[in-house]
Parts: structure tokens; sequence; C-alpha cells
């Protein structure tokens, strides 16, 4: 009766809540991050570009709009289809969820069946059993239940990180995109300089007849040609392996002939002064942290109830049979069998307690790679952010110079049609318009670039999505 009551006494305490077993409250995960060096280091101005009480709901992105085109929207699909790092991370999360399950199973009781036979070779017997077997491991102290949530801790993380591997290949898709309609432009830049520079060729050539110009204006003229179809060929050739990157990341073969536009759509839509704090809160790389940190509370409980003893369950229900005579049948002897075990480590060279301090040690890691998540957060935004607002000034500063440049130029070719300027200067200030032409391009390039690179640093979902 005694043994019946102290059974039903273990399985209910088991049951309804493991001893030395605890959840990481808010409290509990707050205090640990509260520990870290890296946090303690790192002071946020007053001035601070987040605002801490504004909701993140509150945000508009439509100044991310501005750059989606349905050519995008269909390469980014695409990519979230079929990107060959995606369809490898999908497998991989896919075996975390699986093992997650595995630790779970630790907490209900294991069932097998058991079939063997002997023989006595010297009085020619021979035994034949056939049993089930149960063993139940009553986890009194939380182990297997701290294990079954770490698995559970860990799958939430690589889950965000999963969905940080999708944000960065949209982000990719989207660059690579920008990318290419920069060298297609880049490319009818300098087609069209190469174009005007034939027309003044057979200008040369024709006033060359007539007295106005020698034989050093034509060859002036001709290796600018020369320099410019170079030029040209170094061109078209990135672009080409700028849409085989695009091709590759969206999971086609990479043959380079994926077509875009060759023109950037305008953007009129001005990027907020401030942000919500808990934007970066949200982001993917610092949920994937936060749940490492559950994960490791979750390992250090498991490793200090590893230290304690262990109880477990076990009972068998089965039959023996045998070719002696009294028991020659394998269902005559029916056996049942109930019994208990105490397990508790004694001496084992202090290998059980050095790996309480390695989770504690792991544990104070992961809440400083959280921190350092953190920061990295803040410097991406406080860095993108820096990085449009010079790229603005840039912008006009260079398209002022263009438009300068181009009514120099005018006016210098209606001064070699009257004989007081010469090819020379012509062809310098053509080539100072084409540089920064093509440096105009490549900020407006950049421009969008980092207007992208701001929404994945605030955490923002899918680049098609807001």
């Amino acid at each position: 009766m005694y043994k019946k009551l102290i059974l039903l006494g273990v399985l209910s305490v088991s049951l309804s809540s493991c001893i030395g077993y605890k959840e990481p409250t808010k409290e509990n995960i707050n205090g640990l991050k509260e520990k870290s060096e890296i946090a303690s280091h790192m002071e946020i101005p007053d001035e601070w570009i987040f605002d801490r009480k504004a909701n993140s709901r509150s945000i508009s992105y439509d100044w991310i709009n501005d750059l989606k085109t349905p050519l995008l929207e269909a390469l980014i699909n695409e990519g979230m289809l079929y990107n060959a790092d995606l369809i490898i991370a999908k497998e991989k999360l896919n075996q975390i969820e699986l093992a997650m399950e595995i630790a779970g199973s630790d907490l209900y009781p294991s069932v097998s069946a058991v079939a063997n036979t002997s023989n006595n070779l010297v009085s020619d017997t021979q035994i034949r059993r056939l049993a089930l077997k149960a063993n139940w491991e009553i986890d009194l102290w939380g182990k297997n239940k701290s294990s079954q949530m770490a698995g559970t801790s860990n799958y939430f993380s690589a889950k965000h990180q999963n969905t940080l591997l999708h944000q960065s290949i949209a982000g990719m898709i989207a660059k690579a995109y920008f990318l290419n309609i920069a060298g297609n432009n880049q490319e009818d830049k300098i087609e069209s300089y190469i174009q005007k520079s034939r027309d003044l060729e057979k200008l040369y050539v024709i006033q060359k007849k007539i007295g106005t110009a020698n034989a050093l204006d034509i060859s002036n003229i001709t290796a600018e040609i020369i320099s410019l179809q170079g030029y040209l060929e170094k061109i078209k050739n990135a672009n080409t392996q700028s849409r085989r990157s695009l091709e590759l990341l969206t999971g086609k073969y990479p043959e380079g002939k994926l077509a875009t536009q060759n023109f950037f759509n305008p953007v009129t839509n001005r990027i907020p002064e401030s942000f919500p704090l808990e934007l970066l809160e949200n982001r993917s790389d610092i949920q994937a942290n936060h749940f490492q940190i559950e994960k490791a509370f979750y390992e250090v409980q498991q490793a200090k109830a590893a230290r304690l003893p262990s109880l477990s369950i076990s009972a068998s229900l089965g039959s023996a049979g045998s070719n002696v005579e009294s028991i020659n049948s394998l269902f005559s002897n029916p056996l049942l069998k109930v019994g208990g075990g105490l397990v508790s480590p004694l001496f084992n060279s202090g290998k059980l307690k050095k790996n309480v301090e390695i989770k504690n040690s792991q544990q104070k890691q992961v809440v400083e790679e959280y921190s350092k998540a953190v920061l990295n957060a803040l410097n991406e935004v406080e860095t993108s952010l820096a990085n449009l607002h010079s790229i603005e000034k840039q912008m006009t500063y260079t398209t002022k110079a263009v438009n300068e440049l181009k009514n120099n130029i005018t006016l210098t070719e209606k001064q070699i049609k009257v004989g007081i300027n010469n090819s020379f200067v012509l062809i310098r200030k053509q080539r100072d318009l084409l540089k920064n032409e093509m440096n105009l391009i490549s900020l407006e390039l950049q421009y969008r670039i980092e207007r992208i690179n701001l929404y994945m640093a605030l955490g923002a979902e899918n680049f098609i999505y807001s």
C-alpha cells in the first residue's frame, strides 16, 4: 500500500511541475542582458534618431515603395521560391524542428519489444522470451523539460535566422537589379558619346578638306573613340556579370541575358527623421540572439539537474517458453515485472560540475552576442542615414556640375566653328562631362542601395512587402 502511495506521489509531482525547473521570464532574461559588458559601456545620446515612445506601427514605408517595379517584385518572388541558399536553409530548419520534437520525447515513457532465444549446449535445453518493456525517467528536477525547451528556443532562433536570410536575399536581388539598371544606363551614356565623337570625326574630315582642320584634330578624336570603345567593353562585361548574379540569386541559369530597364525611376518620398525604438527589437538577427539566450538559460538548468539523482520506473509484460516438458509453450508462462531505480552521480572527476560552469560561460557569451547584435543594428541605421544625407548632397553638386559642363561644351563647340578654340579643349571637357555623368549614375545607384540598407537595418519584412 505504501509503495503505491509513494509511486502515485512521484507521478503527480512529475506530471504537475518539475522541481527546480524555471521559465525564462522577461525579468530573468532582462536581468541577464543587463549584465552584458558590451551594453554597460554603450551610452546612447539624448539626440538619438530613435523615438523611445513611438509605436512601430506608426512608421511609414512609402519611401521604399519608390524603388519598387513590377519586374523587381517578380524577381524577388522568384528568388523566394528558387534561390539555392533558401532551399538549403529550409531543409536545415526542418532538421532543427525534428530535433526539437526528439528532445521532447524524453518526457514520455519509451516502449520496446524484446524477443530472444538461448540454448544450453550441455543439457540441450532452449528458452524463448517475448516481451514488451517500458521505461520512464521521472523528470524530478526538470532536466528533460529543460532539454525540450532548449530545443524549442533553438528552433525559434533558427526560424528568425531563416527570416533574416530571406530578407537578405530579397535585398541582394534588389541591389543586383539596380546595379544592372546602372550598368545599362552607363552603356547607353558611353555609346552616345562614341556616336557624338564619330560625328565630330566626320566633321573634322570635311573641315580638313577645306583647310579649317588638320590631321592632328582627326587623330585626337580617333584616339578618343578607341579609348571609349575599350571603356565600353569593360562596362558591358561588368554589366553581364551583374545580370549573371541576378539570375543566380533567382535560381536561374547564369547566362547573363536577363533584361532590365535602362533608367532609374524617380525617388520622391522623404525618409523620416526619427524611428520607433522597438523597430530594432523586432529585427530578425536580434530576435534570433534573444532565443539563443533562452536556450542557454534552459541548458544551464539542464546541466545543474544532471548533477542530481535520477529516478526511473520500468515495467515489462511478456511470456517465456522452453523445450523442457514443464514449460513447453511460449505463452504458458506469462511474466509481469514492475520496478524502479534511483541513480545518483557520486564521483566523475568534477565533469558534471565543470559542465555547469561551461553552460554558465556559454550563457554569458550569447548575452554578449545579443548586445553585439544590438550595437551592430544601431551602427547600420546610423551609417545608412549618414550615407543617404551625404549622397543627396553629392548628387546636388554633381548635377550642377553636369549642367555647367554641358553649357561649357556648347560654347566650346561654337568657338571651334569660328576657329578660336581647338579639339584638345573640347575632348577634355567631354571627358569631364562623361566622368561626372557616370559619377551621377553611380550616386543614383548608391542612393537606392542605401535606402535598401536602411530598410533592412530597421528590421522591416521582405523587401516587396511594407
